[in-house]
This record gives C-alpha cells, structure tokens and sequence, in this order.
C-alpha cells in the first residue's frame, strides 16, 4: 500500500468511528431560561457599576482635605492633594486652626487677584491636629 491508500483508509476508518458512536450530538439553538437569567444579571450589573461610577466621578471634586489654618481674611485650609491655600467661607463654625479636615463644598471660580475661595456646605470629617512637619538636620 502507498502513503496515499493509507491515509484514506485512515480517514475512513475514523469516519466509520464517528458515524457509530453511540451518542449523537444535539445543536443547541438559542440559550436556556438559566443562561438568560445569567444574562440579566450580568447586563444589570454593569448597569450598576457604570451608575455608581458616573456617581462618583460628578461628586469627586466637591471636598478637600488639608489643615486649617487662620489667615489675614480668616480661616484658611492648605489642601493636601494639590498644595493650594483655599480662604474658606460658609460653615466655618466647627472649624478650628491647627485641626485636620475635610470639608464638603463648592470652589469658587479663581481670580488671578483674589485668593482660591471654598464655600464650605459642611465639615465631613475632623481628623484632629496638623501633622507637624520635624525639621531634618
């Protein structure tokens, strides 16, 4: 026999195999009530998470935290994300210089003469006095 004989005896044998197996395969169309429910709550999460996303990112930028400091206008507070000193205006009563905060509110748009001003809505969180900074030598 020549390589080529054997291989479609080969190719035969194994479709003959194929044809006699005993369990036949069934084509699934469409997907079950289960995969379905799967579905949904797939598509609703990433609702979700899109939601709390969008959430998050539109109130993100209505806080700073930093310490209170007192001012020649009053109260101010140096923000620790970006080192700005922000006079801060608004409820200011629960605010004393030398304590760490985070206050809730809204930027005022900066002047290039007047200083960056934080209408203080409410104090979100009092974490208690400054960090000192020690003196390296």
């Amino acid at each position: 026999m020549t390589a080529g004989h054997r291989s479609i005896l080969a190719m035969a044998a194994v479709c003959a195999l194929l044809v006699s197996a005993t369990d036949t395969a069934k084509a699934q169309i469409g997907v079950t009530r289960t995969q379905a429910g799967w579905i949904g709550v797939g598509v609703a999460a990433i609702g979700a998470g899109i939601g709390i996303g969008i959430f998050y990112a539109i109130h993100h930028g209505h806080s700073i935290n930093g310490c209170a400091l007192s001012g020649p206008s009053g109260l101010e507070l140096q923000n620790r994300g970006d080192q700005q000193t922000y006079a801060l205006i608004g409820e200011v009563a629960g605010i004393k210089p030398g304590d760490r905060v985070r206050v809730s509110g809204k930027k005022s748009k900066a002047n290039s003469a007047a200083t960056r001003q934080f209408l203080v809505e409410k104090v979100s969180r009092d974490f208690g006095p400054c960090e000192v900074a020690h003196a390296s030598g």
